[in-house]
């Protein structure tokens, strides 16, 4: 899973999108307040939208929100879930760095990822991670985005990490 710190370098127009919003936000600050963050000015994105917070110790990210179209990509909605519960170490200890880099960086991580779709083809798709604080100066919280391209098969990325408790309700 590579990432990358450089808008330049992402093809994602949903990413470049959120990207130029967060921007917008910022108002001379390194990192917009999630008060800053209207859902009515990016109706469009908020099926691709992702929005966590970070708690510790340990270390660990809870998904707030998860838009439509993850889920449906995903099959599953996990929305209140831990990244922990779902993802196996290794795959969860690849999207722990990059929300540990955002967060202590106070900078947007941006990658693609490539996962086996139910089908058994690969697929790739674009992701940007943006930090936010939470009516204070630490970073609290995360907006990400994935951007599938237009192209949405059914993923095994979470069906094929999951732990084997992560599926109970």
């Amino acid at each position: 899973m590579p990432s990358w710190r450089e808008i330049e370098k992402t093809q994602a127009v949903l990413v470049r999108a959120l990207h130029d919003y967060w921007q917008s936000k910022r108002r001379g600050r390194d990192v917009p307040d999630r008060a800053d963050i209207d859902p009515a000015e990016i109706k469009l994105l908020l099926p691709n939208i992702l929005l966590s917070e970070w708690s510790e110790p340990p270390f660990r990210i809870r998904y707030r929100l998860v838009g439509g179209r993850v889920t449906q990509v995903t099959g599953i909605d996990f929305t209140g879930r831990y990244l922990d519960e779902l993802l196996s170490t290794d795959f969860e200890n690849r999207w722990h760095d990059d929300y540990r880099e955002a967060r202590d960086r106070r900078i947007p991580i941006f990658g693609a990822v490539v996962v086996p779709t139910v089908q058994g083809d690969q697929f790739r798709y674009e992701f940007g991670l943006f930090p936010l604080t939470l009516g204070a100066e630490a970073v609290r919280q995360f907006i990400a985005i994935e951007d599938y391209g237009g192209r949405e098969p059914r993923t095994r990325q979470l069906e094929d990490n999951l732990k084997p408790w992560s599926t109970r309700s």
